[in-house]
């Protein structure tokens, strides 16, 4: 009947946390979408503006950086807008090289092959379940939105080969968004590729050791009363254990200002390890006063308890 008890406490313990992270699993991966365009007026010129994203090269989460490789293209009506008119935009987040692959000015088409680092500020509070947009944002030099305004080409695609190691591509966007600076407005050109990470690797990585370790240090609860020594051994051994897994665990991402995922489920880690230190040093201490029957009854309570611990620390990861 024990080991019975024992296995379901450590399928329970397990199974618990697996429930935890579960309700906070990443969304699908959706198809091509598309970020609304505003609106435009008959003065302003309209160039269109494709992107053929060719691969992800790397994603550097502690520098918030991400090369990519791509083709840009433009596409406008010539009697409007010169050639040299077109060329005059920059990369707002990032400052890559980009190679002249055709320009004719008589059929209104420019085309660059670009590859370079784009910045942004990744958000890490789904950490190690998190999904990051790779931005680029394209604008005009010197023409405001009453003058020139982008238009998403629905020609815009990725390489169907495209991946990056360690990562899942997903939900590929093209889309136009305004920005002011002073009293002028620029139109910008937008393509995004989402990263999400692997759910079920992250999760054998990331979530199952520490839930082991857990289980691992809740045993000490069945160790008779007699035995302290070892209950509070084992207890201290597999927190110093969760400590450097912890450690190692935040290791991958910059230091943040705010409580990331992981960082929830270590303090409910940390939380069941300070009841079973409390719990075993408690009656150690029953022990010492020769009170055996009193320890064990203590221990019983502790046990009975511990499944209400567990639900509370998975509210507590929820909730903050």
């Amino acid at each position: 009947m024990i080991k019975h008890k024992r296995c379901l406490l450590l399928l329970a313990v397990l199974a618990l946390f697996a429930i935890s992270v579960s309700t906070l699993a990443l969304k699908p991966a959706t198809a091509q979408t598309t970020i609304p365009a505003a609106t435009n007026t008959p003065e302003q010129v309209q160039v269109t503006v494709g992107a053929w994203l060719v691969n992800v090269e790397k994603v550097d989460l502690a520098a918030n950086s991400y090369r990519l490789d791509f083709y840009l293209w433009f596409k406008w009506d010539p009697s409007k807008i010169s050639l040299d008119e077109v060329k005059d935009f920059e990369f707002v987040n990032g400052a890559p090289t980009k190679t002249l692959l055709q320009a004719d000015a008589s059929h209104g088409y420019l085309e660059y092959r670009v590859r370079g680092d784009f910045l942004t500020s990744f958000d890490f509070s789904r950490y190690p379940f998190e999904s990051h947009d790779l931005i680029v944002q394209v604008e005009h030099n010197t023409y405001g939105i009453s003058k020139l305004v982008y238009t998403p080409d629905p020609e815009s695609t990725i390489e169907e080969a495209a991946n990056i190691a360690g990562w899942n591509l997903q939900d590929f966007k093209t889309g136009l968004t305004q920005h002011t600076y002073g009293g002028d407005t620029f139109s910008r050109f937008v393509f995004s590729i989402t990263l999400a990470r692997p759910m079920l690797s992250a999760f054998i990585k990331s979530v199952l050791p520490i839930s082991v370790i857990t289980a691992i240090s809740l045993l000490a609860l069945f160790i008779a009363p007699q035995n302290f020594t070892m209950r509070i051994t084992l207890a201290v051994t597999t927190l110093l254990a969760a400590t450097t897994f912890h450690l190692s665990l935040l290791s991958g991402i910059p230091t943040t200002g705010y409580l990331t995922l992981a960082d929830k489920i270590m303090i409910s880690v940390y939380a069941l390890f300070l009841y079973n230190l409390a719990s075993s040093v408690f009656i150690m201490h029953q022990v010492d006063k020769k009170m055996p029957e009193v320890a064990a009854s203590t221990r019983r309570k502790a046990l009975k308890f511990l499944p209400v611990m567990v639900i509370l620390m998975i509210l507590l990861v929820l909730l903050l």
